[in-house]
């Protein structure tokens, strides 16, 4: 961890404010849910939180006193991290996982007043391990604080959810996230902070992986989809497939949020619900090619293609099925 403070935040100045008031006045309840889109900023503002419940001093946290630079060290004996391993294939929290936190949290605070315990990407837990948690949170004793973080509140129990004190976080605006960019000197800002849906961990993303080549080879592809043969499916296969799974699952992101505004356009819908509103012209001319029903059945085959990532099925092979079967979709109504 890197040294933090609440002028690092960006954006949610009402729930800071709100958060650094309950730490201040001692009233932070025993366990929060801070619930929200990916990437708009949770994570950071769980951790200051965190580092500010553990420090020493009233203006919280003040980054100098030895809990404040034990928590910037990560070797706070009073904090704990709980998240799934995001290296695996179908990340989980698992119940023995949750036995190890309840294990410590038994145990007394040693440098501050009370324990905080962090969970991250809270909907990962399975059923065993959320209802281990729960008894945990059913009987608190006021020295432990829990920070669930989660993108997908549905996932978690609601015995879970009425035990916790829930804080919804708004996606980030344009001018934000452009703030961000330009400070860190990321060319076209303004483009990325468009498609970024108002979540900067995606803008920033987007600026490190590609992301705007990304979307172009996605427009390309539907643009000769109609007029491919299956040759040239075999040869987009074969390129696809010199890159990651990483690179194909954004790939793959990228044509979904395209599909869906392909959907939209030509309706009534305001600009603003788009995913990709800087390119709707260009949307307008590709919907000519598909209609709804082709649309809806490529949405699907995505879904599928996009489940069958984590199968050991070798990329290129899946990269084929993938588009034979899209161009069969295109072929139906011709």
């Amino acid at each position: 961890m890197i040294a933090m403070n609440w002028k690092e935040v960006t954006g949610h100045e009402k729930i800071t404010e709100r958060i650094r008031n309950m730490i201040k006045a001692r009233q932070f309840p025993n366990a929060v849910i801070f619930s929200g889109a990916e990437g708009i900023g949770k994570r950071k503002v769980a951790e200051i939180t965190a580092m500010a419940l553990l420090c020493e001093n009233e203006n919280a946290p003040c980054g100098n006193c030895d809990s404040c630079r034990a928590f910037i060290k990560n070797s706070h004996s009073d904090f704990y991290l709980l998240e799934p391993d995001r290296t695996k294939a179908n990340p989980i929290i698992k119940i023995e996982q949750v036995r190890e936190l309840q294990r410590e949290v038994a145990m007394m605070p040693v440098m501050s007043n009370s324990r905080t315990v962090l969970i991250d990407d809270a909907e990962y837990m399975n059923g065993a391990s959320q209802n281990c948690l729960l008894k945990t949170l059913e009987e608190p004793t006021g020295l432990t604080k829990f920070i669930l973080i989660t993108s997908k509140m549905s996932r978690l129990l609601m015995t879970i959810r009425s035990r916790c004190m829930i804080i919804n976080f708004e996606r980030l605006s344009e001018e934000e996230i452009i703030k961000v960019l330009e400070e860190q000197n990321i060319e076209n800002a303004k483009k990325i902070s468009l498609i970024s849906n108002g979540s900067l961990g995606q803008a920033i993303k987007l600026a490190q992986n590609e992301g705007l080549q990304i979307r172009e080879d996605v427009l390309n592809f539907l643009e000769s989809l109609i007029k491919m043969n299956v040759e040239d499916i075999f040869s987009r296969g074969k390129e696809l497939s010199s890159k990651s799974k990483e690179y194909f699952r954004e790939w793959i992101i990228n044509l979904q949020k395209i599909l869906r505004d392909i959907l939209i356009t030509g309706t009534k819908t305001e600009k603003k619900y788009y995913y990709n509103r800087d390119i709707t012209e260009r949307l307008a001319v590709i919907k000519e090619n598909y209609s709804d029903a082709m649309i809806f059945s490529m949405l699907k085959e995505t879904a599928e293609t996009e489940r069958r990532l984590n199968s050991n099925m070798t990329l290129q092979l899946l990269m084929e099925s993938y588009f034979m079967r899209m161009k069969k979709e295109t072929a139906k109504e011709e």
